[in-house]
């Protein structure tokens, strides 16, 4: 029971990565279908959680859409591996669910400072404004992904500890 239990929480990466590349597969699906309810459901369900990660990830020159969605998935199919075997992926279980919980803690942090408004120095006669159109600062699929990827940190300091202490 413990095992298995351990073993969920280590599929927390793999659920990030996961959900990321659904973002980026929603973008494709909006620009064929705009006038879809879904694919905007879809797309503005998961926009708080994975914009800044996605983006950034985007901005990396030479990623393009599909291979930026084919790294996450073979990053979340990796994440599975380790997942599965945490015995003979110390080091790189370790750097996958670290890497994970930065791009979520990332996302996190900047989805409740996220907003628009006018800049005082561009145009100091206009009054600043708050133009937020999502509600950031709470968001449950962010903070269910943000708790599972942090327990998978977790786990893997648990393992490192452990093999420090019988070593």
């Amino acid at each position: 029971m413990r095992i298995a239990i351990f073993t969920l929480m280590r599929l927390g990466p793999s659920l990030a990565y996961a959900i990321a590349s659904i973002f980026i597969l929603s973008m494709p699906l909006l620009e064929s279908y705009p006038s879809s309810a879904s694919a905007w459901w879809l797309h503005m369900t998961i926009l708080p959680v994975m914009r800044e990660p996605i983006y950034l990830l985007l901005a990396v020159p030479g990623v393009g859409i599909w291979s930026a969605m084919v790294l996450l998935v073979l990053a979340s199919i990796f994440g599975i591996r380790v997942a599965l075997q945490p015995q003979r992926h110390h080091r790189s279980g370790f750097i996958h669910a670290h890497v994970a919980l930065f791009a979520t803690g990332l996302a996190m942090g900047r989805a409740a400072v996220a907003q628009a408004g006018l800049s005082d120095v561009a145009m100091p006669q206009l009054q600043r404004g708050d133009w937020s159109f999502l509600p950031l600062s709470y968001s449950p699929l962010g903070a269910f992904l943000f708790i599972s990827v942090l327990a998978a940190c977790i786990c893997c300091h648990l393992t490192i500890i452990k093999r420090v202490i019988s070593a």
